[in-house]
């Protein structure tokens, strides 16, 4: 597997990749409309940061695990302990091959993620930049490695954020379930990066209303779900107790789970030296607590840890179950699990008095001194138990974790996937119909969503091939006559049930992450209102300068890859968009009103709508990270010339008119290189940039499996005040022709004739072998020894007063570079 220093997968494998199926529900309604369920879709992967392991007391964090394997997602279980690679200067490939990837059940994997150093996720930080680095890469190899898109990461502890935090197409929850400065253990510094993960976490879920109110002051995106149980699990007597309590005469009172600091073991010895007729039996590890006051007791039994699944064994067994909590911050904000496992087996409960437990409705006997407890298991113990189990069991079945889940799922596509209507007008040319929907099913990896086609009276097999889909994304729309672009898409959003809302050409062919990058500025920005993807084929400035990848397939994986890294979050504001693809809210088609049908069948509707949502307060962008592939205009090329120019001209004419201005033509592609060929003009183009101009002389071929000066080159464009030109002949084995814009600042270029008279202020030659074009005038030379293998290829020698540099670390080089650029201030 081929690497990047950059943590970006190289190349894309497809492996391990599973298929979930998608209910299907179609009804009819009108105009034959397929309609789909209420969260249809792909379903999101999970990554779960954990605090305790897989293996560990079966808690909250595998029991949600588990739920959302069973509704078809995938989840990711983290180890709590790192792989240390004690190197430096490990690569991409190094930390592939030292993850460890471990299926425990049907999409459920662990996986073991890399570090520079030993961490404690309990008691370190991710600091060193190596660290965050290697266990990035490793997460990069994993949705490499199961083509993961969008995921949704829930964090149980403060010492992963800055690794969830820095993941691209992923959304972060905190899974709030303890009050961090309850446990003694936890210093000053972890319970502050707590509250900044409560601050920064895209959602806040909390285990009590205590956490709740917390986690709210900080969080407006906080919703509570509380604890639940494996009702089945525990509902179901085993037929054997197990060997401890099998032979114990008398009543049992027992208690599982966690017996540490906050565990009052001086309740229980009160309360087994006062009735030695009882047995006490108690489960789980007893680190944090000292035992001692019960050793000497013969009616209490410490048995020590017991698998999760052995525990209806001994809870069946049990006449009474107890929660002996010590009272104070941290158990005043538990909502203890055992209380629901413990009464989905019907059991009374008798606890210390605490504010969840009010939640079960008088089903938990509850009290506040030793005394008040002794008589409540005397009570609990006296009770005719066929009147109360019934009830128990009830509120039991009422809280499980499939609920839980549901309510969660609810949460999320609420909060991260507000559901999103694709509309397609389609008038005949069946072919592109298909090819577009072929790559919206195969590539828009969104959780909720419909898709709506409306076919405009098609003549050709466009309408018996739409009838015969049944996808449970789709709803078809059949049209009894051609309403035109304005009126097609008028039917398809009127039938839409979106918050947000895309009209897409039929022409069109959409890659993975399109959809995502395309919605998120509308949710993050209130003033945006319409917003537009670049492409390769669009009559304005979102026409890109460079473009890789053909007709059939659309973009190129490589360039798709770089375009996405290159571009990563920029958005630039604008007047007009092209309406092959557009996003906008509903607010504001409800606002503004459908297309104007004046047009007919189209040309202008899309400069006209551009002015009505303006008018309406909102703002238009285009975001430069979002790509769809749009062969162009396939239906108006099947007319005639003179039939086009009519049409052209009559709708222009009703633009100008209803609006009282002059239609301005689109501005050209952003790049100030567009169909320049003086070299004087271009020197000039650089001095107006304002930036600092940097000509990066390779080997001239921009390769998948990078060379040192691509990272080199990458590593400059990181600096938004730099405006770099590197010399390529060919882009992943393709020739390249010209001065192409591949980056906000970033030019490649076959030409580098044509920057003889541009004065840089610095040319750097790094794996450039042709010592006789040496034609460049610029303020500081340098030289990338690295690049040459401390091989001199003659530049020293033509250039005396260059700076050569022999630095291997590229972090190291960067410095350096921007040291020499800042004497040209």
């Amino acid at each position: 597997m081929n690497q990047d220093q950059n943590g970006r997968p190289a190349i894309v494998q497809s492996v391990m990749h599973e298929d979930r199926p998608l209910s299907q529900k179609q009804t009819e309604a009108g105009e034959s409309l397929a309609r789909n369920d209420e969260h249809s879709g792909k379903v999101y992967d999970v990554l779960r940061f954990p605090v305790i392991d897989w293996n560990f007391r079966w808690q909250r964090p595998q029991q949600l695990s588990v739920q959302f394997a069973r509704q078809g997602h995938r989840v990711f279980y983290f180890s709590t302990v790192m792989r240390a690679l004690e190197q430096e200067d490990a690569s991409f490939e190094d930390i592939s091959r030292a993850v460890t990837i471990q299926r425990l059940d049907e999409q459920i994997w662990r996986v073991q993620l890399c570090s520079r150093h030993p961490l404690n996720l309990y008691r370190d930080k991710i600091e060193d930049p190596a660290d965050l680095r290697y266990l990035r890469w490793s997460i990069e190899y994993l949705r490499q490695l199961f083509q993961m898109n969008d995921t949704v990461s829930i964090i149980d502890l403060p010492f992963w954020a800055p690794l969830a935090f820095s993941l691209e197409s992923n959304k972060v929850i905190y899974d709030c379930m303890d009050d961090h400065a309850g446990f003694s253990s936890n210093s000053s510094e972890m319970l502050l990066a707590e509250e900044q993960l409560t601050r920064d976490a895209d959602m806040v879920v909390t285990s009590s209303q205590r956490l709740f109110d917390y986690a709210a002051r900080l969080n407006r995106s906080t919703t509570l779900i509380r604890n639940a149980v494996d009702y089945r699990h525990f509902s179901r007597a085993p037929e054997l107790p197990a060997p401890e309590v099998a032979g114990l005469a008398g009543p049992v009172i027992g208690y599982y789970g966690a017996i540490a600091d906050w565990f009052d073991i001086h309740l229980i010895a009160y309360l087994a030296s006062r009735n030695r007729d009882w047995t006490f039996v108690l489960i789980g590890h007893t680190f944090g607590c000292d035992v001692s006051v019960v050793q000497h007791l013969d009616n209490v039994i410490l048995t020590g840890e017991k698998p999760y699944h052995e525990l209806p064994r001994y809870v069946h067994r049990f006449d009474v179950c107890l929660i002996p909590f010590l009272v104070n911050n941290l158990t005043l904000a538990t909502n203890p699990v055992k209380m629901y496992e413990y009464l989905a087996a019907g059991k009374p409960v008798v606890s210390v008095k605490l504010p969840e437990l009010e939640t079960a409705g008088g089903l938990v006997y509850t009290a506040e001194t030793p005394e008040q407890f002794e008589q409540a298991v005397v009570q609990a113990l006296s009770e005719n138990q066929r009147t109360h189990v019934a009830g128990r069991k009830q509120f039991a079945q009422a809280n499980t974790w499939d609920t839980r889940y549901k309510e969660l799922d609810k949460a999320i596509h609420r909060l991260f996937y507000p559901r999103v209507s694709i509309v397609i007008v389609s008038y005949n040319q069946w072919s592109y119909t298909k090819q577009c929907l072929e790559s919206l099913f195969q590539n828009t990896d969104y959780p909720n969503l419909e898709v709506i086609v409306v076919d405009n009276n098609s003549n050709d097999e466009t309408r018996s091939a739409l009838s015969r889909m049944t996808h449970p994304l789709l709803k078809i729309i059949h049209s009894r006559d051609n309403k035109g672009f304005a009126g097609g898409n008028g039917l398809g959003c009127n039938a839409s049930t979106g918050e947000y809302i895309v009209l897409l050409n039929n022409d069109t062919i959409v890659p993975p992450g399109w959809l995502p990058r395309l919605i998120q500025p509308l949710r993050d920005r209130p003033d945006l209102g319409m917003v537009a993807p670049m492409s390769n084929h669009v009559g304005n400035d979102q026409m890109l300068d460079h473009f890789v990848g053909d007709r059939i397939h659309g973009a190129d994986p490589h360039w798709l890859a770089d375009f996405y890294y290159f571009y990563k979050g920029r958005i630039r504001y604008t007047d007009l968009l092209g309406f092959f693809c557009v996003a906008m809210k509903r607010e504001v088609y409800e606002t503004v009103g459908e297309l104007d049908c004046g047009y007919e069948i189209g040309m202008f509707e899309d400069d006209d709508y551009c002015v009505r949502v303006r008018q309406a307060g909102y703002r238009l962008a285009i975001i430069e990270d979002a790509f769809v592939y749009h062969h162009g205009s396939i239906s108006f090329k099947k007319m005639e010339s003179e039939r086009y120019a009519a049409l052209w001209n009559k709708n222009k004419q009703y633009f100008e008119q209803k609006w009282g201005l002059t239609w301005v033509p689109p501005k050209p592609p952003a790049t100030p290189f567009h169909e320049i060929f003086e070299p004087a003009a271009i020197a000039e183009k650089v001095r107006q940039s304002g930036k600092k101009s940097i000509l990066l002389l390779g080997d001239g071929q921009w390769r998948v499996i990078k060379r040192r000066w691509q990272y080199m080159a990458e590593a400059l464009i990181e600096d938004d005040s730099y405006l770099v030109i590197t010399y390529a002949d060919t882009y992943h084995d393709k020739p390249l022709v010209g001065t192409r814009k591949v980056g906000p600042s970033f030019y490649l270029t076959n030409r580098i004739d044509l920057f003889r008279e541009t004065m840089f202020d610095l040319i750097v030659y790094c794996g450039y072998t042709n010592p006789a074009g040496l034609s460049w005038t610029s303020r500081f030379h340098a030289v990338d020894g690295t690049s040459y293998h401390g091989q001199d290829p003659g530049m020293t020698l033509r250039l005396p007063d260059s700076f050569v540099y022999c630095e291997d670390n590229m972090a190291k080089l960067m410095r350096q570079i921007t040291a020499l650029l800042s004497e040209t201030l």
